[in-house]
């Protein structure tokens, strides 16, 4: 080559050189040219993690719908149920339904009846929401209860069918959101969600040690006893 040529040829490889500290030095470091080493190349946005950026898998929502399913996990206030649904344009997520504003607080509060009336009022609203329970152990004249969450996705048969297709990919991030669940369900309408159904949706998901009931309603106990069944 002439001496122009392979001044170029020297150029670039300088040019291609990877600087280390530390570890394995040469032509493996950083995948040969770089590209490979931590912080080479441009900066990526993780959305997923918050990187920034707005996210495509998400609708907008107002605070307060996180601020209301919060009160439901805190054993603080009557809270046991929050609903919420999309708005027209199918863009963002708005308070539908929280409460109840009075009632009992801890583990005596539980939603499911009052959860399933706020459904009714929506036939054609897809939304996002849960309601609150108590698994209840009874034995020996001992009765301990443990609060158990449900997240519910509601896509009830006449909401609009692009509106539903949108919620398979927001689920996650809603779930993001709507922590501290111990199941989620899919329903199209208030009757799908019943307490036997629940009971075997619960049973299923704990561990070992399983109650032998549920209150899904204040005072109104479900029998649930795994092993009085294998008996």
């Amino acid at each position: 080559p002439t001496s122009t040529t392979a001044s170029i040829l020297m150029a670039a490889q300088e040019a291609s050189i990877v600087t280390t500290t530390g570890g394995i030095e040469g032509a493996g470091a950083g995948g040969g040219l770089g590209l490979n080493a931590p912080g080479a190349g441009p900066k990526v946005n993780h959305f997923a993690g918050g990187g920034g950026g707005k996210r495509k898998d998400r609708p907008d929502f107002p605070e307060e719908i996180a601020q209301k399913w919060e009160s439901m996990l805190s054993d603080a206030g009557p809270c046991c149920y929050m609903l919420a649904i999309y708005s027209a344009n199918g863009k963002a997520l708005e308070l539908a339904a929280s409460g109840p504003d009075e009632g009992p607080d801890g583990l005596g509060k539980c939603g499911m009846d009052m959860f399933k009336a706020e459904l009714e009022k929506y036939p054609d609203k897809a939304g996002w929401g849960g309601f609150r329970c108590n698994a209840v152990d009874n034995r020996q004249n001992t009765i301990s209860k443990r609060a158990k969450i449900i997240f519910v996705q509601y896509m009830p048969e006449s909401a609009p069918a692009m509106r539903k297709a949108k919620m398979g990919p927001h689920k996650g991030a809603m779930k993001e959101t709507f922590t501290g669940a111990h199941c989620d369900i899919v329903v199209e309408k208030p009757e799908d969600i019943s307490a036997d159904e629940l009971v075997k949706t619960l049973q299923a998901a704990t561990g070992a040690h399983k109650p032998n009931g549920y209150e899904f309603n204040v005072g109104e106990i479900t029998d649930a006893d795994y092993y009085k069944d294998l008996s």
